[in-house]
């Protein structure tokens, strides 16, 4: 039978003076709970899994992120042994990744379990500051749990390629008045006044349960005290400015898109793939809807980012095929040239813009390290006929579009993690390279001329990669109108990937101040407005288009001036409380705990 969990003054043991660094040290008294039950511990650590997996969409309880951090902070203040803690973190996280991200099973098989794996790392990467904030720096829980767990966020959206997806504040992207401060912070901010909010409960509950000695009592209760008072405060500082922003009348409309969304999904294994419809079938489809979204009139049609498979670059349409190294791309390359001349023609007779997703292939047979350079491309089909334009994808996924280590001395690493991919292990080189630039594309309509970028799928996921595309750092001003963001999300199945997808997104719409439009070959697609808010959306796994305008915004956005400064502040903070931690551990008196 477990035991219960025992609320007692701390013991003070004696040290051993035959080794000092590893002695036994008291246990911090002022916080009042010492937990020494691990079935209790697992209560708890339940309770925070559940909760943190009914935040995000498309369950969509946004309202429990705001505890969802309390039963484990408590695990992290009161447990009596602090490797329990460290571990018991890990598994959290383990399990945290595991059931809300296996989505991710489908394209990446037991991949996903590797990566759920290290994702579960920075659970315990937090709860060590956190812990040695609140025990033996008595930080209040309300001050170092935010800036601790922004600066874990904000280094797992960075780390081996970044992943910033299931952050805190991606559960608010439905309520408007709280995500206005993203234009100031980005999401980050949201993620900062909601863990605030966990933290203030958290040290709520160590005052009013706490067995707490007298001398601690009313230290402790005043400082929950002012906990509370400051997470009320800063929540009706985040309301206020959201409610004040939605006020602003500052949008216009501006061009009218079509979005088109057919349910093409993607499938990893051959057998699947081999099922999947054809490129001749797929264009039949995309045109048939461009013909019944014609009558709507809109400025531009988009498509997502991998509409059917061809190359619309003309350094592979202008490839001599006669010559011995190219004659296997002849059927690609003529197929390739007849949609570009479907695409063009369409634009130019119907006086609209296409803005369409293809693979960029350069064959290279005179460099020795690769013998073509593969890219994710968007293309622009404008009315007038003129070249397109293409913006390559400047961060593609790793693993999914790309394998590191290609070049130099570690590429022996490189073939073997290429092997184990199911588009790789044929001997196939599928990394793509990285574009380089932001392409910002100009379009003229009746109307009016604006600019717009195009982040190609899991670009609009990364803060980093939109504002760049929103910002002119040399001439400091904002340099495009909207975004258009084509995405290909076939390969998660019917899954919650698309629905998150969608909901992220909309952090970038507001951190900007500009409008979005986006096309997924099976779903969200949708409109965004420059506050957040979602319209003309297409749901998962539905055939259909919509044509509506995109919104602009005469606004800028601190954010797009000076980028992701708060979470960088907030990680150095989380830096020197662990290397606080560490200074102490090293010392002869330093704690064990």
């Amino acid at each position: 039978m477990s035991r219960t969990p025992t609320l007692r003054k701390p013991e003070v043991r004696q040290k051993k003076a035959t080794n000092p660094i590893k002695a036994e040290h008291p246990q911090p008294d002022h916080l009042g709970i010492r937990i020494q039950s691990l079935g209790f511990v697992a209560i708890l650590l339940l309770g925070t899994l559940l909760l943190m997996s009914l935040i995000h969409a498309p369950i969509d309880q946004w309202y429990l992120a705001y505890v969802c951090m309390v039963p484990w902070l408590v695990v992290i203040g009161g447990t009596a042994i602090a490797n329990r803690v460290y571990v018991a973190s890990w598994f959290l996280g383990f399990a945290y990744f595991l059931i809300n991200m296996y989505w991710m099973e489908a394209p990446a098989g037991m991949g996903y379990v590797a990566l759920s794996a290290y994702l579960a790392c920075y659970f315990p990467l937090a709860a060590c500051p956190i812990r040695h904030a609140v025990r033996r720096r008595r930080l209040p829980l309300c001050v170092a749990v935010p800036l601790v767990w922004i600066g874990v966020e904000f280094a797992r959206g960075l780390v081996i390629s970044g992943f910033p997806w299931f952050f805190l504040g991606h559960s608010q992207y439905a309520t408007l008045p709280m995500i206005q401060i993203s234009d100031l912070v980005g999401a980050y901010g949201v993620s900062f006044v909601i863990a605030t909010v966990n933290g203030a409960l958290a040290d709520l509950i160590f005052a009013r349960f706490g067995n707490t000695p007298t001398k601690h009592v009313m230290s402790q209760r005043r400082r929950a005290h002012w906990s509370i008072a400051y997470a009320v405060t800063l929540v009706g500082l985040t309301l206020g400015y959201g409610f004040f922003r939605l006020s602003q009348d500052t949008m216009t409309k501006g061009p009218r898109i079509a979005l088109l969304q057919q349910y093409y999904p993607n499938h990893a294994d051959r057998e699947s793939a081999s099922r999947e419809a054809g490129p001749v079938e797929k264009i039949g489809a995309y045109f048939a809807m461009m013909a019944d979204a014609r009558q709507d009139n809109p400025d531009l049609y988009l498509f997502p980012e991998s509409a059917w498979y061809m190359h619309l670059n003309r350094g592979f349409l202008e490839v001599d095929t006669e010559s011995a190294p190219f004659r296997h791309l002849e059927r690609l390359r003529s197929f390739s040239l007849q949609c570009f001349n479907d695409l063009h023609n369409w634009a130019t007779t119907t006086r609209s813009h296409v803005v369409i997703g293809s693979t960029t292939r350069n064959p290279t047979p005179l460099n020795l390290r690769q013998h073509e350079d593969l890219r994710n491309s968007a293309f622009h089909f404008t009315p007038g006929g003129e070249e397109p334009g293409r913006h390559d994808k400047i961060h593609p996924v790793l693993f999914g579009e790309r394998v590191p280590f290609r070049f130099g001395r570690l590429r022996f690493l490189y073939l073997w993690m290429n092997s184990l991919s199911p588009f790789g292990n044929s001997g196939f080189e599928y990394s793509l390279t990285p574009g380089e630039e932001v392409q910002v594309f100009e379009m003229k309509t009746d109307r009016q001329t604006c600019h717009f970028g195009v982040p190609i799928c899991y670009e609009d996921v990364m803060p980093y990669v939109c504002r760049r595309m929103v910002w002119d750092s040399k001439k400091n001003r904002k340099r495009v109108d909207f975004l258009l963001n084509i995405s290909n999300d076939g390969w998660f199945e019917k899954r919650n990937e698309q629905q998150q997808h969608f909901a992220i997104c909309t952090f970038r719409a507001v951190e900007n101040r500009v409008g979005i439009a986006r096309t997924v070959n099976t779903g969200v697609s949708g409109f965004i407005d420059p506050n957040g808010r979602s319209y003309g959306k297409i749901p998962v796994n539905k055939v259909d288009y919509n044509v509506d305008h995109v919104q602009m915004d005469s606004r800028t956005s601190l954010y797009s001036h000076i980028g992701d400064v708060f979470a960088i502040l907030c990680s150095a903070v989380a830096v020197l409380l662990y290397l606080d931690y560490l200074a102490v551990r090293m010392r002869p008196s330093g704690v064990t705990d």
